[in-house]
């Protein structure tokens, strides 16, 4: 099986492409870094330009785009908006004309809770899922959130296969020693959500090869099954988001977000917690 990976070397991209060539996978990673190689196999691209996305997708089984401005703040937001849109709808349709069949592609938790937020967020109910209506709040949140539209429309009208990951607050291992961590002293307080970047790589590597019906839109959270700081759980909604419905029983440090699309759709469970 031959996958192309975008953001091959960005912080979940270059776990990635070591995992999936770890599980038998070809990978051409792509990235806009520095010179490729075909030793390495490793192209260097601008995927904002049309031309290249069909230059390095054909003859792909599977494209898991991870190419994007990773947030707020790193370059003009006009900038941003335009690249991230600019580089998901030319990966669509490059895949849809050379006939690859799946599309994965890192979404963001930022469509439901933009970091820093610009206002209060009110959640209706916990634990938080795809069907809870989403409030992006800046030009990265809402480039996450028009991403998704495309790839429900481009499975709906040209039977693309196709995936969108919302990815929660992705911990790398370097980072990993320092959690659990106290919660801040904010009222805008994000949900406590967060998932180790091992776990990520093997969502985006599941997400792409699992049985998946043609012409669907999968969309998951990807998130580990507690959270990150030392409030326990009902104790954060009584205190951040009092008029939020529990729609499950959570005990404990128990995650705010559910997991249960993702194992249901394609078999992801995550295996990292920073408690264990």
């Amino acid at each position: 099986m031959k996958i192309v990976v975008t953001g091959a070397k960005g912080r979940i991209g270059a776990v990635l492409v070591d995992y999936a060539r770890s599980q038998g996978a070809q990978v051409l990673g792509v990235d806009s870094v520095g010179r490729g190689s075909w030793r390495e196999q490793y192209i260097a691209a601008d995927l904002t330009d049309t031309g290249s996305c069909y230059d390095v997708l054909r003859g792909a089984d599977a494209v898991i785009n991870l190419a994007a401005i990773a947030d707020s703040g790193m370059f003009p937001n006009a900038h941003t908006f335009q690249t991230n849109m600019a580089i998901t709808y030319n990966v669509f349709l490059a895949a849809a004309h050379l006939g690859v069949p799946r599309v994965v592609w890192a979404s963001s938790i930022q469509v439901n809770h933009t970091v820093p937020a610009h206002r209060p967020v009110r959640y209706q109910y916990f634990p938080l899922d795809e069907a809870h209506p989403v409030d992006p709040q800046s030009e990265y949140a809402l480039s996450k959130y028009l991403g998704e539209q495309i790839a429900e429309y481009f499975a709906r009208d040209y039977g693309l296969t196709t995936v969108s990951l919302r990815f929660t607050d992705v911990v790398t291992v370097e980072r990993w020693p320092s959690l659990p961590q106290a919660i801040p002293p904010d009222l805008r307080y994000p949900i406590p959500h967060y998932v180790h970047i091992h776990d990520c790589a093997r969502a985006c590597y599941l997400a792409a090869t699992a049985p998946l019906p043609a012409g669907s839109h999968t969309l998951a959270f990807i998130a580990a099954r507690d959270t990150h700081v030392d409030m326990p759980s009902r104790e954060l909604i009584a205190r951040y988001y009092p008029d939020a419905e529990l729609r499950a029983d959570i005990q404990g440090y128990q995650a705010l977000i559910s997991g249960r699309r993702a194992e249901e759709a394609f078999g992801f469970v995550p295996q990292y917690s920073c408690r264990s």
